[in-house]
């Protein structure tokens, strides 16, 4: 489960018919250096298509924000700073295979939990100033865990690295956190996007285990990972 930045959604699939690659037009496009592009392009078509693409905008402005927010918008700079580089860390070994699936999620959700208590600290009147530096001690510890749970990107075979993959599931990582702390999505949709999500990442792990994918294993792999796009964008346009 990994991130790849501004991933262009494959196939948008909520019609279930194929396009012409001349059918598509920029609609909403993020800043190249994140996550949210639900909708990059999306397909001009029948007004038919007007009520789930309007669902797909405002959900992608929305993981948007939320990503503007995991990157620490709104702190002071020296605490924005680290929380950016934190989280753009943690993806970026999620996306280049350097880190499993099961330690990225721990550190994102300490990265949460961290965020969530600057906050807190922030809104008070009366505030402990010894917080920056216990944020900023606490920050290059995790960030060290993560350095000494990842391995170099040098011992990473190719033939193990898939970053389109990795990208997607990373990306639906963010929609499931932001659905279940803002409510965006119902506990049954969220189920739904989990159980796919659980699904692609149980088979990267089996064809993975010989240290190696082969050709026909990849093509399987992105087959499971087409799914898992049809449903996520099924679940959320409704």
């Amino acid at each position: 489960m990994r991130l790849m930045r501004a991933f262009p959604l494959l196939c948008l699939l909520v019609a279930g018919t194929s396009l012409r690659a001349d059918s598509f037009v920029d609609v909403v496009r993020t800043e190249a250096n994140t996550l949210n592009d639900l909708i990059r392009k999306v397909p001009v078509i029948s007004q038919h298509w007007d009520k789930p693409l309007r669902r797909l905008s405002a959900v992608q402005e929305q993981l948007y924000l939320h990503e503007r927010k995991m990157r620490g918008e709104g702190l002071p700079p020296e605490m924005a700073e680290m929380f950016s580089a934190n989280y753009s860390a943690i993806f970026s070994a999620l996306v280049e295979d350097r880190l499993t699936e099961e330690c990225g999620r721990e550190l994102l959700s300490i990265h949460r939990q961290i965020l969530d208590h600057t906050h807190r600290w922030l809104a008070k009147r009366v505030r402990d100033e010894r917080f920056p530096k216990e944020l900023a001690d606490n920050m290059t510890y995790f960030r060290g865990e993560l350095e000494r749970h990842s391995i170099p990107l040098a011992e990473v075979p190719d033939e193990l690295r898939t970053p389109v993959v990795n990208g997607y599931q990373a990306w639906v990582g963010e929609l499931l956190a932001w659905g279940e702390s803002c409510g965006g999505l119902a506990p049954g949709d969220l189920s739904r996007i989990r159980v796919k999500a659980d699904e692609l990442e149980r088979f990267e792990r089996a064809f993975k285990r010989d240290g190696r994918l082969q050709p026909h294993e990849r093509e399987l792999l992105h087959g499971r990972f087409l799914k898992l796009t049809r449903e996520t964008i099924e679940v959320v346009s409704r």
